[in-house]
């Protein structure tokens, strides 16, 4: 009996350890690449992109292995998507013909939030961005431009909570896309008061003072720190690291000594990296290394050798090792 349980438990397994998406691109003509960038290790990727199937009948269908949840980006010619999806998820695509331009239709496992993150809804980046920007031509205050940061957060989730109460999205689903929109309100809300640090004669809003506005950056950074790792899964990862950076590089926010050693083996553009914890030196460095083999030409390539045994040297165990090295060895 326990023989036989086992072997009818084998297919099940083998499902779980992997994520089906499927898509109806109706412009879309047959043999279009299919792209998607996976997780490194358990940090968000934009980077390293694999084939991983083809359009046929203005379909596609992939079955991707993937045994831990995670966020995955899935490109093509016709379509892209952001999905946050967990082993044995279902996912189907289509692209509307009709009312919004390009609007995305979801089916499947937590479809309701992908059509939230995927769509022109107040989730969007660009809205989310105008929230920020209202939030601080209107605040009188420091504790003024807090609540609204924080109301607006309050707000933006109640969609996903709705979803969540009525089983219409997975309760990991719906934690880590409440991280996610944390992630991407902070980085707008510093990125607007930066904005005002640095070009204080463009202000709409001149109630808060320089000294206010430092001391709001510094308020929210303690409230929500772009440098906690648990953002290190997000999509918007990349982007809040290198804000806070910048913020600190700039004299804007306090910050600790930066690592300037480590980082005079990258390239002159990734040093502002410098000023981020040693928590986040795999992924930051495992980032721009592949972003020099796929994105960037500033890189020598007879440096990559080099940059390849520095970061062995210190991290020896590092997921990011297996891509780099195909990557090196596609660049021949």
């Amino acid at each position: 009996m326990r023989k036989i349980l086992f072997i009818l438990l084998i297919p099940f397994t083998a499902f779980a350890q992997q994520i089906v998406i499927t898509g109806q691109v109706p412009d879309c003509p047959d043999s279009v690449d299919v792209f998607m960038y996976k997780p490194i290790g358990t940090y968000f990727n934009a980077q390293y992109k694999q084939n991983v199937g083809k359009v046929v009948g203005h379909q596609f269908k992939l079955a991707v292995p993937m045994t831990s949840p995670g966020f995955v980006i899935l490109e093509s010619k016709h379509v892209k998507s952001v999905l946050f999806v967990e082993p044995g998820d279902y996912v189907d695509i289509g692209v509307s013909r009709n009312g919004s331009q390009g609007e995305k239709i979801y089916k499947g496992n937590n479809a309701a939030g992908h059509e939230l993150f995927n769509n022109e809804t107040p989730l969007s980046e660009s809205n989310v961005a105008a929230a920020m920007e209202y939030v601080l031509d209107s605040a009188r205050t420091v504790n003024g431009a807090l609540w609204g940061l924080r109301n607006t957060l309050g707000e933006l989730k109640s969609p996903l909570l709705a979803y969540l109460r009525k089983g219409e999205i997975s309760v990991g689903f719906y934690e880590n896309m409440v991280t996610t929109l944390e992630g991407r309100l902070v980085y707008h809300f510093l990125n607007t008061i930066g904005h005002r640090l640095d070009k204080p004669e463009a202000r709409k809003n001149k109630a808060l003072t320089d000294k206010e506005l430092k001391q709001l950056l510094q308020d929210v950074c303690e409230l929500f720190d772009p440098f906690d790792t648990k953002y290190t899964i997000i999509p918007d990862v990349s982007h809040l690291v290198a804000k806070k950076c910048y913020l600190i590089q700039r004299g804007f926010l306090r910050g600790a000594a930066p690592m300037n050693d480590f980082w005079l083996h990258f390239d002159e553009s990734s040093r502002s990296y410098a000023y981020a914890p040693s928590a986040l030196l795999e992924m930051n460095a495992g980032n721009e290394f592949v972003a020099y083999l796929t994105t960037r030409k500033v890189f020598a390539k007879s440096n990559h050798a080099t940059l390849l045994d520095y970061f062995k040297y210190n991290f020896p165990k590092s997921a990011y090792l297996p891509v780099v090295e195909q990557l090196m060895t596609k660049k021949g």
